[in-house]
């Protein structure tokens, strides 16, 4: 909850950092970040509501939860290195 509240918070602090969030959230990276929120956050905390103490669903929504991690933190790294910060 705390990432998707972040994405949703205030602004970037200059103009590179502004523009690194427009590429993630409706740019070149929209498309991992908001598969990592949905399938990474969303689809994880569903299965795991719905598992009732299955351990083979609990490891499947891990999974899910590490690949999302994954997506977003490739979004995170590589937009940023994009944007000229001159």
């Amino acid at each position: 909850l705390l990432t998707a509240l972040g994405e949703f918070g205030p602004r970037g602090a200059s103009v590179a950092a502004r523009s690194a969030a427009r590429m993630i959230t409706r740019g070149r990276y929209a498309g991992r970040f908001w598969t990592s929120l949905a399938g990474g956050i969303l689809l994880p905390l569903a299965i795991a509501a719905l598992a009732l103490g299955s351990p083979h669903a609990l490891a499947a929504a891990g999974a899910l939860a590490l690949a999302g991690l994954f997506f977003y933190e490739w979004a995170f790294i590589f937009a940023p290195q994009q944007v000229p910060n001159n």
